[in-house]
């Protein structure tokens, strides 16, 4: 029984915590917060004007990220920090022998990524990086799909997020530029990364982007350069007014169907020749397979074959990459 910590308790990490309380083979027994509040339980969700009372379930509570990292209980630690911190804590963790699921992305630059991984060589414990996306039932089966190549080679894609602008963050981070990257390292890194889990790492990028401001990021639209012929895309965006409803949908054409994901998540398949059908995929979200997945790998004490920390990284380096080129308006080569 892996006994796991939980570093932050806002939004991700109760949904971590939620999450894990249902996966055998694990068991929350310490939590850290730096909010009275939420190390009693009490929080309230996006948006939400009451809180909500919730039990902890007997785990050991603490208000400084020290007393977990050196609580000899936990074997594993959650970190669900806001992002520019997630390559502090998360190196800390590991200096302390801890394993680390860190919440995506990566961390605020790829050097810091670069730093985390390092750290995690050193310390011969293992590091997870939370991209849910790839572990999302739909997008696992469109990725199993495509890679088949049962219905021909990817003509074109286009992948799209958008909710509204999130003011909720603790003490406002989501909107601090410099904390966040805004909507293009945040929301729209989920759509980036998952295109080069399904495709690889581009040539090279293009991107267009707006905002509230000048060159603040609320809306970013990339083109990703693979073979001749092929159109990729995908568009982040988080500029709309409060209660427009969160939406992720994709279109992938392949040589004889296409793939959709509708507003509603259902995966329906388009064939050229027969009628659509809805695609069955698996049972829960996201996050209940990448949580369970990551903790089988450390019991197994394996990297992981579907989000390893280096391809956590290379996504950041994509992102950078597309800030550039929305930054001065040229196509912008890539490295993995």
């Amino acid at each position: 029984m892996l006994k796991v910590g939980i570093l932050g308790l806002g939004f991700i990490g109760r949904v971590h915590l939620a999450t894990l309380r249902k996966l055998r083979g694990a068991r929350v027994v310490a939590v850290c917060d730096v909010e009275p509040e939420r190390r009693a339980g009490r929080w309230r969700a996006p948006g939400a004007k009451d809180y909500e009372q919730a039990e902890l379930g007997g785990a050991r509570v603490y208000a400084a990220a020290e007393e977990l990292f050196a609580d000899p209980g936990v074997d594993v630690v959650s970190i669900n920090l806001p992002t520019y911190l997630h390559a502090e804590y998360t190196i800390a963790a590991l200096k302390a022998e801890k394993h680390v699921i860190c919440e995506k992305p990566m961390a605020r630059t790829s050097t810091e990524c670069s730093r985390m991984i390092a750290a995690a060589r050193r310390s011969g414990k293992r590091l997870f990086i939370a991209h849910c996306i790839r572990f999302w039932p739909a997008y696992a089966k469109a990725r199993e799909i495509v890679h088949s190549g049962i219905q021909g080679d990817v003509v074109s894609a286009c992948f799209c997020r958008r909710g509204a602008l999130p003011l909720w963050s603790w003490q406002g981070w989501l909107q601090d530029p410099v904390k966040s990257g805004l909507c293009g390292l945040d929301l729209h890194i989920h759509d980036a990364d998952f295109v080069q889990h399904l495709l690889g790492m581009p040539r090279s990028v293009q991107s267009v982007a707006g905002g509230f401001s000048d060159g603040r990021i609320d809306h970013i639209i990339t083109s990703y350069e693979y073979g001749p012929n092929q159109l990729i895309t995908a568009e982040g965006a988080w500029e709309y007014a409060p209660g427009y409803p969160f939406a992720m949908t994709f279109s992938i054409a392949l040589e004889t169907a296409t793939l959709d994901l509708t507003r509603d998540l259902k995966l329906m398949l388009y064939p050229v020749e027969g009628k659509a059908r809805e695609i069955k995929t698996e049972e829960g979200d996201g996050y209940e397979h990448e949580l369970r997945h990551f903790l089988r790998c450390i019991e197994a004490d394996r990297e992981s074959d579907i989000a390893p920390a280096a391809s956590a990284m290379a996504s950041l380096r994509l992102i950078e990459a597309e800030f550039e080129s929305a930054r001065t308006g040229a196509r912008v080569k890539c490295n993995g």
